[in-house]
């Protein structure tokens, strides 16, 4: 598998996108989408960017800025979420941190569920990160 990379400034877009399609075809209760966020700062320049790409699904959409990033899971919940996010906590020696937005419950637009997100890692972390915050 293989997770597609995409430019950071396209987050909103592919957000909004993703909302988009749920709602034409009716699957907006039904098919939930994740973000999680996680970063590398304490990491050495191992190129880590790779390995997630790899392990990520071929749906999956991987921003990074720097030793930062986010990752929208389509048809994930917060279960699956924190499942992944665990996992790659766990594999970088991270303490765990609840850095995950859903849709719909964390927002119904991409600027509510990024807010979400920004928030959590501010509060969790103390880290802003650039490619989420509100304009």
């Amino acid at each position: 598998m293989a997770s597609i990379v995409f430019e950071n400034r396209d987050i909103y877009a592919l957000i909004e996108h993703q909302i988009a399609l749920l709602e034409r075809f009716g699957l907006t209760d039904e098919a939930p989408f994740s973000l999680i966020y996680f970063n590398l700062d304490e990491k050495p320049d191992i190129d880590y960017a790779k390995i997630f790409h790899r392990i990520l699904r071929k749906t999956d959409a991987l921003f990074q800025s720097k030793k930062h990033f986010v990752t929208l899971l389509p048809g994930t919940d917060w279960n699956g979420a924190i499942e992944l996010l665990s996992g790659i906590q766990d594999f970088l020696g991270q303490p765990p941190h609840d850095n995950i937005a859903c849709y719909p419950e964390d927002g119904t637009n991409a600027k509510d569920i990024m807010l979400s997100l920004y928030n959590k890692i501010d509060n969790n972390c103390s880290i802003q990160v650039k490619m989420l915050k509100p304009s």
